[in-house]
């Protein structure tokens, strides 16, 4: 995880743990930052509600790839809503690659994300 702008948010230690834990690909990690009943959505698939299904989830899609790496361009806040944007780069099982862009909103209640949306097309993953 590379944070590659400079930010005046109060989240910035909030967006670098989260992707961190994303991308040490350690689902309990991604878990330990959410409320009980957060809402998740990745991309086009289903939302999801509660913790456990964010931890099951993440785990379950981490074992699609080998790893991946966050750069992050943009960090904005406004309120307890924190956006961020940039490039995710998947290394697949076969060892090939792929980089696309993505954006992420998240709603916080108290430290913790409550609402947690991921835009990016994994479909070529």
């Amino acid at each position: 995880m590379q944070i590659t702008t400079e930010t005046t948010t109060p989240y910035r230690d909030l967006i670098a743990g989260l992707y961190t834990a994303v991308d040490d690909l350690d689902a309990e990690g991604v878990g330990s930052l959410v409320t009980d009943d957060v809402r998740f959505r990745l991309g086009n698939f289903e939302t999801l509600q509660g913790r456990q299904a964010v931890i099951d989830a993440n785990a379950a899609f981490f074992g699609t790839i080998s790893a991946m790496q966050h750069t992050i361009s943009g960090i904005w806040s406004d309120g307890n809503t924190v956006i961020c944007s940039g490039e995710v780069h998947y290394t697949r099982q076969d060892t090939s690659s792929l980089s696309v862009p993505f954006a992420t909103v998240l709603a916080l209640t108290g430290s913790r994300i409550a609402d947690y949306r991921v835009f990016v097309d994994v479909s070529p993953l």
